[in-house]
């Protein structure tokens, strides 16, 4: 005889994915309605005209002229998302159910995220027609597809994929979805002139023509702006983390030798104070040193020098500044890192008659390598983003210093507060992070060569 108790446990499982499956397209089809149909109509010198999803894919022209509809990347992005809920529903039972639930979360997850941002740029556009009576086919298909994802995920939830630790973690991940994935939109921008009479995504792509600009000079390629800010960012980036590694390494070393607890925390407060202080109240102090006819430096000097008007000081003052900025926080961090040593090593070296110096040599350093090179590699990662304080407020913004103090974020900084050109500021972001994933790429697999261990990826 048949087990019917076995065979209905065999049978339920796909008929409850089957039944799934058809909710998940029934969903996906009534959405498709949703954007095909006319979802907002309106009224203009007497004519009334009607808006659907595909208008802003092919673009139309709306209010007698008065309001061009162009492509809206969002929408497009929309539609993908709600192709994979078709897809991943169609192959239901070609897949595993927790990658197929997986695909279907993914596109229900971007097509809301984009619906929703797709919903606020139209209501901005339409604000311009007159007796708007807007539809809710839009509106409608966003709640068909967060029903979709929240289907997906209770399914998820279902199949043991998803966890109470997984919902917590939640709303950080939206913040990190929000805050760093949303916005490389952006990107768009440098490749348009933005006319704020048509808004930013109405532009007219331009292609490589804000790049051109940036990449152009008077003379030869030495003397444009891209070369200055890329030779400025990194030269000093290299030779901030070089010293900033070294310096925090030998005062990290010194604190560990302090054996008074006292006397330890003093000094560590107080070479960690300069950490906490602004940059403006840092400017400040470096005016008060070199100021033409206050600064002390001057008052000691028989002949008083102009450092606000003389380039060739503020390499060294810059440097000088940072490390001082910066030692406190990096000493700390290898202070700590010298602290989990174990002291038997060093008891054991003192038997052995080790000196001092041969005890840093052979212990210290050689435990400090996985610090050094994780410390590096996190620093290397912003080695094309400069300190904006440091580079704008320090030097005053003084216009004589711009071929050693200009960088890339003060570039683009001016770029947009004085110039106000979007599409320049835009052109050299996007340039500081192309070449700063590259530089971290390469960084990283240097590491990889030389010790797997401790590279990031």
């Amino acid at each position: 005889m048949v087990d019917r108790q076995k065979l209905l446990t065999n049978i339920r499982p796909w008929a409850a994915s089957d039944r799934i499956r058809w909710e998940f397209i029934i969903l996906a089809v009534i959405t498709v309605i949703m954007y095909t149909n006319p979802f907002a109509s309106y009224g203009y010198n007497g004519n009334v005209y009607t808006v659907s999803g595909l208008d802003f894919v092919t673009g139309r022209t709306i209010c007698g002229g008065e309001i061009v509809l162009t492509t809206d990347v969002f929408f497009i992005l929309s539609l993908v998302g709600l192709l994979a809920v078709f897809v991943g529903s169609l192959l239901f039972p070609l897949f595993k159910r927790k990658i197929s639930f997986r695909f279907i979360g993914l596109g229900a997850l971007v097509n809301v995220v984009c619906n929703c941002k797709f919903i606020l740029g139209i209501s901005s556009t339409f604000r311009r027609a007159r007796n708007p009576e807007a539809g809710y086919g839009c509106v409608v298909a966003l709640i068909l597809m967060i029903l979709i994802l929240a289907a997906a995920i209770y399914s998820l939830w279902n199949l043991k994929i998803l966890c109470t630790l997984d919902f917590m973690a939640l709303p950080g991940m939206m913040y990190f979805i929000i805050d760093r994935y949303i916005p490389m939109f952006g990107i768009t921008i440098a490749f348009k002139k933005v006319d704020y009479s048509l808004g930013v995504w109405n532009s007219p792509w331009i292609g490589l023509e804000n790049f051109k600009m940036l990449f152009s000079s008077r003379g030869s390629f030495f003397d444009s702006d891209a070369f200055i800010i890329t030779r400025n960012t990194l030269c000093y980036n290299a030779v901030f983390i070089a010293l900033g590694i070294i310096v925090g390494v030998l005062v990290g070393i010194c604190l560990s030798d302090l054996y008074k607890r006292a006397l330890q925390r003093f000094f560590q407060t107080s070479i960690l104070l300069p950490q906490l202080i602004s940059m403006v109240i840092v400017a400040y102090i470096v005016f008060a040193l070199l100021g033409n006819e206050t600064g002390m430096i001057n008052s000691l000097l028989d002949e008083p020098i102009n450092f606000y008007q003389s380039p060739q000081y503020w390499p060294f003052i810059l440097v000088f500044v940072y490390v001082w900025k910066q030692v406190g926080y990096n000493a700390i961090i290898f202070l700590s890192a010298i602290v989990g040593i174990d002291r038997q090593l060093y008891e054991a070296a003192k038997v052995d008659g080790a000196t001092k110096w041969q005890q840093i040599l052979f212990i210290t350093l050689p435990m400090l390598k996985s610090t050094i090179i994780t410390l590096m590699l996190l620093q290397v990662g912003r080695i094309f983003y400069s300190d904006f304080g440091l580079f704008y407020q320090v030097p005053l913004d003084s216009g004589a210093l711009y071929d050693v103090t200009n960088t890339v974020d003060t570039y683009v900084y001016r770029s947009l507060m004085v110039l106000n050109n979007v599409s320049i500021a835009s052109a050299g972001s996007t340039y500081q992070a192309i070449v700063g994933f590259a530089l971290v790429f390469c960084v990283n697999m240097v590491v990889r060569k030389l010790d797997r261990e401790n590279a990031l990826f």
